[in-house]
């Protein structure tokens, strides 16, 4: 991860997802634009290890500017950084489910918008949802499960 986040080193290295990050956020901290991702993909192809990957990237590099760190996760007290972690990994369990081609398949869609301070710190995340499976909760196909949560 630090050899993606040193600016002299990222052209030579292979394209990879904290490549992508660090690009995105030394684009915003410079020119003070929105920033945007999409990653996309077919089944099985790593979409929802990309995000969480880009996400630990942005909060340990982001949270190094930020005052908040060192506290309690599960607590109010927790830093911003340690509570976007987590609840990407509770949308996770709530649609998330076992198919046939994949153990952790997403079985939805979202959204995660990051809100930066003028430091580059994490000031505010919201993840919204969307295009859940519902189908999944009341009818499995043969050697699937259902969504992570009710198991």
């Amino acid at each position: 991860m630090q050899r993606y986040h040193r600016e002299e080193e990222f052209t030579a290295l292979p394209p990879h997802v904290f490549g992508i990050t660090a690009l995105i956020y030394r684009e915003m901290r410079e020119t003070g634009q929105n920033q945007s991702v999409v990653v996309s993909g077919e089944s099985g192809a790593g979409k929802t290890e990309t995000c969480k990957s880009a996400i630990n990237f942005l909060t340990t590099v982001a949270g190094a500017n930020s005052s908040s760190r060192n506290r309690e996760v599960g607590t109010s007290s927790a830093s911003i950084e340690d509570r976007l972690v987590t609840a990407n990994t509770i949308c996770e369990s709530f649609g998330n489910a076992c198919t046939v081609r994949n153990n952790n398949s997403s079985r939805f869609g979202k959204l995660v918008k990051i809100h930066f301070g003028e430091e580059g710190e994490i000031v505010g995340a919201h993840i919204t949802q969307y295009l859940l499976e519902k189908s999944r909760v009341v009818h499995v196909a043969d050697q699937e499960r259902t969504f992570h949560i009710f198991y």
